[in-house]
């Protein structure tokens, strides 16, 4: 499930304490959507940003 953004050029990263197992099989959220999992580290964080980012 992906909310329907008034920009949809807009990059979006989901950050969540539940595995992606769990977010995905619950139908939170599609299983190509971005998602950072708790806890992060910086390098973490950035390189989840830049993946985003530069993706099409």
């Amino acid at each position: 499930m992906r909310p329907v953004l008034p920009r949809p050029a807009l990059k979006v990263l989901y950050m969540s304490g539940y595995t992606s197992n769990a977010i995905v099989h619950e139908g939170r959220l599609d299983a190509d959507a971005p998602l950072l999992q708790k806890p992060f580290r910086k390098e973490d964080l950035a390189r989840k940003l830049r993946a985003v980012l530069d993706s099409a």
